[in-house]
């Protein structure tokens, strides 16, 4: 029987340490039997230039063709590619740029077997060209943020994000309040993977040093993180150990001796760094980037739940609406309170709340919506 196609235009690579919610869609729906090309966003010589982190990028590149079959996952290059910066901040390149790669994406994808799939699937507008390249049966733009809130994002970037929602045939909104913002749009939420986080897990090697109780964070800690809080805290428990995994530009907490910056870990080992703390945090400042932060539906949340970690985060929009087990806090002394809290009295309904949550329920869903 002849395998159905779908092709993902995702921002992040395959290979990245930031699972989101794409990695698993796709990894779902390999199980349920498609063939899935997995194409992120390009890469170029000026990435070098800059001196970014590509190892990873260009490992997908250089070697495209994923051992997982039948799963392609694919970097392409091009000479000059779409970013915040004089001449490549221009509509021209954010619509063009992949005329520009070498070698052609649109051939190397066809040479795979994709010039007709059944789904075409957007996290990414820089790909919207796919609308008109490729032959397919249905289309679908998953909106993962609003993306107007973060920083530096060129004009270019938000007009071709309005004219994919415009064009594809079904548009699905991470977070409730984005649904509510991007008319026709549906609520599909992220989920969990929850056999990968419930198995148990060895205790990591780094926490053999690490004093107990453990208050971990796992993401990215850019400028949305709340650096000043999590000082505050270190400050209030100095009995607490504060691990944060992901990847810092820089360390901010140097001087504190309870918090331990681990760096970015594999997927594969982030079970075990949660199943081994005692809470997971979520301190986001929500005060000065509402606009991002409101729009946020945390994968983490439900990560650390299907770990059996109680949740303390500050409250935002799409928090409330959740209505999990989580701990809310509105300020530092609201944190504090729900940090004691979780770790004297842990909720133990916290597994419960993503029992339903699993990525496969979710991918199932989109197949649904897409008939």
């Amino acid at each position: 029987m002849k395998r159905k196609k779908v092709l993902m235009a995702c921002s992040n690579p395959w290979n990245s340490v930031f699972q989101v919610g794409s990695h698993h869609l796709a990894h779902q729906l390999l199980h349920m039997g498609y063939e899935v090309a997995f194409i992120s966003d390009p890469i170029s010589p000026l990435h070098l230039a800059r001196g970014k982190e590509l190892k990873k990028r260009l490992q997908l590149y250089a070697q495209p063709s994923s051992k997982q079959e039948p799963l392609w996952a694919y970097v392409p290059g091009a000479l000059f590619t779409p970013h915040n910066a004089p001449l490549l901040r221009s509509r021209w390149l954010y619509k063009h740029w992949h005329q520009l790669t070498f070698p052609s994406l649109i051939k190397k994808a066809r040479a795979h077997g994709f010039q007709e799939v059944d789904i075409l699937y957007f996290d990414s507008p820089l790909q919207s060209f796919w609308l008109n390249t490729l032959s397919f049966r249905k289309s679908v733009f998953r909106v993962p943020d609003r993306n107007a809130g973060f920083q530096h994002i060129p004009p270019a970037f938000l007009q071709q994000e309005q004219e994919l929602i415009q064009k594809v045939d079904v548009v699905l909104s991470s977070a409730k309040t984005l649904s509510e913002e991007i008319p026709g749009s549906i609520h599909f939420p992220n989920g969990v993977n929850l056999g990968h986080f419930s198995k148990p897990r060895k205790e990591p090697e780094e926490y053999k040093t690490i004093p107990r109780p453990i208050a971990v964070y796992v993401g990215a800690m850019e400028y949305w993180f709340d650096a000043a809080l999590l000082k505050q805290l270190a400050s209030a428990f100095p009995a607490v150990s504060f691990v944060l995994i992901g990847p810092m530009k820089k360390n901010p907490f140097q001087a504190f001796s309870n918090i331990y910056a681990l760096g970015p870990k594999e997927y594969a080992s982030i079970p075990g760094y949660l199943q081994h703390a005692q809470v997971g945090i979520i301190p986001f400042d929500v005060k000065g980037y509402a606009k991002l932060i409101d729009a946020v539906n945390p994968l983490k949340l439900y990560e650390y739940m299907a770990s059996s970690l109680p949740v303390v985060a500050t409250r935002w929009k799409e928090l409330e609406y959740l209505n999990s087990p989580a701990y809310l806090a509105d300020s530092f002394e609201e944190f504090e309170r729900a940090l004691e809290k979780a770790l004297a009295f842990p909720p133990q309904s916290v597994r419960e709340y993503v029992e339903k949550q699993d990525w496969s329920f979710r991918a199932k869903e989109l197949i649904e919506l897409l008939r």
